[in-house]
């Protein structure tokens, strides 16, 4: 899935509603295409990290965002993880003279830009104005979690688990009558 920001969408990387769990990112290609899929929300120049750092820092964020959806304090170690990889690479606000502003990542003198955004990206969501809207998906068989800018929203993808949901209703409502 790709849309739902750089933290969440590392998360769903690892499908666990199913037996046995899949891991998209099992292997250095699909590492590379989670990147390539990314790259537009990336520092300028970020190369994509090794998959077995990017796999530690999915770990991380999924335990941050899955005590975020529950209401329950995040496990310490997630929350240093997150921390120690935002603050990898330091930033800095920049000003231009036609008074827009944009934020430049100083990752020429080590850590990873990619691993510091997606850290970024998990710090903003959970203490942010959407950390409320952060849901996991209805269906029995996902595990996907999705930011529900729309309140009613149940489902991670309308037209998969959501449509699953609804041909399970009509097939219920159809054995009953």
């Amino acid at each position: 899935m790709v849309g739902e920001g750089l933290a969440v969408d590392l998360a769903d990387t690892e499908l666990l509603a199913v037996s046995p769990k899949v891991d998209l990112l099992a292997t250095e290609e699909g590492n590379e295409k989670f990147w390539e899929l990314h790259a537009g929300q990336l520092p300028e120049g970020t190369r994509a990290p090794a998959a077995g750092a990017t796999r530690r820092l999915r770990t991380a964020v999924r335990t941050l965002l899955d005590a975020r959806v529950r209401g329950e304090r995040p496990e310490p170690w997630a929350v240093e993880d997150v921390n120690a990889a935002a603050a990898a690479v330091p930033t800095s606000l920049r000003m231009d003279i036609a008074f827009s502003q944009e934020i430049r990542w100083h990752y020429d003198h080590g850590g990873d830009a990619a691993l510091a955004a997606v850290a970024r990206s998990a710090i903003e969501l959970v203490t942010g104005p959407h950390a409320s809207q952060l849901r996991r998906c209805a269906a029995d068989d996902c595990s996907m979690l999705f930011v529900a800018t729309n309140s009613r929203r149940q489902w991670c993808t309308p037209n998969l688990c959501g449509n699953r949901a609804r041909v399970a209703r009509h097939a219920a409502r159809a054995k009953h009558d």
